[in-house]
């Protein structure tokens, strides 16, 4: 398991202020959760939910290393809070800064999680389904569907997981390293047994498919357009 301890204490310390916003959301005192929100962002990390949403991606998980090491406890904390923040822009049916939030919310519970050897056991389970279904209806970016797709493997989800990966091979952005994760997947699927592959509504069938359609695109990928 994941040592949690930082975040442990910090929910410990500040479980007044973060029952005080489930309140004021109860109440639709919206303004008043986000300015609660902030003054937690700004007390524990001297950071505000902008500057984050802000940051390229390689910055934010900068952010959330020590050296090369993920500082789980943070990067928790940060993932927690920004949920936080999107539920109330939710609730204000404001859409559009509720989504980046989830988005970013999402990719850093999935680098805490999947550092568990098994997340369904995680204490953040629940939020990263629940975050899945509310993005489910979005296009999401590649570098986010290829961490989607190693969560469904690790919780033995290898259908769901497959599909995650031919998302992230449409996605705009994918690239060459998405062609190499499928690749690195398939692999891994091929050593399960049939009675694994089952429990992941799977087959040995499927990853031959699968492997052949994703060796197709590859092929598409590498070839120049045809000139005119």
């Amino acid at each position: 398991m994941i040592n949690r301890d930082y975040i442990l204490r910090l929910i410990e310390q500040f479980s007044r202020a973060l029952a005080r916003v489930l309140l004021l959301r109860q109440d639709y005192q919206y303004e008043e959760a986000l300015i609660l929100i902030d003054e937690l962002f700004r007390q524990t990390l001297g950071l505000s939910s902008e500057f984050l949403l802000a940051a390229p991606e390689e910055m934010l998980l900068a952010l959330v290393k020590r050296i090369d090491l993920l500082d789980v406890g943070k990067c928790l904390w940060i993932a927690l809070l920004l949920k936080l923040e999107g539920d109330v822009y939710q609730d204000l049916e404001r859409y559009e800064e509720s989504f980046p939030r989830y988005l970013r919310s999402l990719r850093l519970f999935l680098e805490a999680v999947l550092l568990e050897e098994n997340p369904r056991q995680s204490d953040f389970f629940a939020e990263v389904e629940e975050l899945l279904t509310l993005l489910s209806r979005h296009e999401l970016p590649a570098s986010l569907l290829t961490r989607i797709m190693l969560y469904y493997e690790k919780t033995g989800r290898y259908a769901q997981a497959e599909d995650a990966l031919f998302e992230a091979l449409k996605a705009p952005d994918s690239s060459d390293e998405v062609f190499g994760q499928g690749l690195a997947f398939y692999a891994r699927l091929q050593e399960k047994s049939n009675a694994e592959l089952r429990a992941g509504n799977f087959s040995p069938e499927e990853i031959k498919e699968g492997l052949a359609d994703l060796q197709r695109l590859q092929e598409a990928h590498r070839s120049p357009p045809s000139a005119e």
